[in-house]
């Protein structure tokens, strides 16, 4: 299971990535031609803010992953051992992934304008994260049950 957690880790890593530096590239290039130039790219901005959804869900997947996310500090402090607050950020992550299946499903088929390209490429960002917090929750839950790795150590530890 921990192979399994590294491996798709590494795969969000470096997805997000990909996202971050094209997103990056396009920001700048598109003030470069704008000041520059007083020129630009059709569809640099949809797509650079279609980019940071993707670099924004999967970010929070692998914070969670890694155990760099928010502390839940909040309910764990009230409702008892970070069990709770896994179980709760898995259920809100798939709260969330059902509705925007939902969402997607109603919206997904129009186009963006400028992109030509369906609503659904964009929205699916949200579902994709969600599902992974999901799965990198219930895998934290079976590594700490399995006794692999202690579940009552607090999220956001200083090095």
């Amino acid at each position: 299971m921990k192979k399994l957690e590294l491996g798709l880790i590494k795969l969000l890593e470096i997805t997000c990535g990909i996202c971050f530096v094209v997103m990056f590239t396009l920001v700048v290039t598109q003030v470069a031609l704008r000041y520059g130039f007083n020129e630009s790219i059709g569809g640099a901005n949809e797509l650079a803010t279609i980019l940071f959804a993707y670099t924004s869900a999967l970010g929070i997947a692998i914070g969670i992953a890694r155990r760099d996310h928010m502390a839940i500090s909040w309910f764990t402090g009230r409702l008892g051992p970070e069990v709770i607050g896994l179980v709760l950020l898995a259920l809100l992550n798939a709260v969330i992934f059902w509705y925007s299946i939902r969402w997607i499903d109603i919206t997904g088929a129009r186009m963006i304008s400028v992109l030509q390209v369906p609503r659904w490429t964009a929205q699916i960002a949200i579902p994709i994260g969600t599902g992974a917090s999901v799965v990198f929750c219930a895998i934290k839950l079976w590594l700490g049950f399995k006794g692999d790795e202690r579940l009552g150590v607090p999220w956001m530890q200083d090095s």
